[in-house]
């Protein structure tokens, strides 16, 4: 069967866990006042202070001050939820999550297997599978995968095959 073997690092479970929260309608709403509503509003009240009251160096620095909320706000957010992704894990999480794996595929469960051993996950656990630019995750729940970051991945592992054959047996079961 096809088995692969990568390495996962904490910058990995970093961008596992950014890639939940973008799907997340709650970040994405937050995001998008912060890049669009909120800007839009000093930018009305720029328009306001430049044809009403014909002050224009203050519509300016409104203007600008648009601009930099729009640019810097979502920026800081962002740089904000990476620290706090950081502290949300322990020590001792973070040396189990990370390190070297193998994953093999068989007729009736995708193997695991790492520093820790053997571990056999049956196909009708695991819900999807997921390609992105730069990983591939394997949902076993609504908030877990496995992390395949592709820039560690060891040379000869075929990862299309691999991700082909998971989710052929994924369809199988379900």
């Amino acid at each position: 069967m096809t088995e692969i073997q990568y390495e996962v690092r904490e910058k990995d479970l970093i961008a596992f866990n950014e890639h939940l929260l973008a799907n997340s309608k709650h970040i994405q709403k937050t995001v998008q006042r912060h890049q669009a509503i909120i800007p839009g509003v000093i930018a009305a009240i720029a328009l306001l202070l430049f044809f009403y009251f014909k002050d224009i160096p203050s519509a300016i620095f409104v203007i600008l001050t648009a601009m930099v909320w729009g640019l810097g706000v979502p920026l800081f957010l962002k740089l904000n939820m990476r620290k706090q992704l950081r502290q949300m894990y322990t020590e001792e999480e973070k040396t189990c999550i990370l390190g070297r794996y193998a994953l093999r595929v068989e007729k009736d469960s995708l193997v695991e297997i790492s520093a820790n051993g053997e571990s056999k996950l049956p196909w009708k656990k695991v819900l999807r599978i997921e390609v992105e630019k730069k990983y591939v995750f394997v949902f076993v729940s609504l908030d877990a995968a496995l992390i395949i970051p592709r820039d560690t991945l060891d040379k000869g592992c075929n990862l299309h095959e691999f991700v082909k054959n998971v989710d052929e047996r994924i369809e199988q079961a379900g």
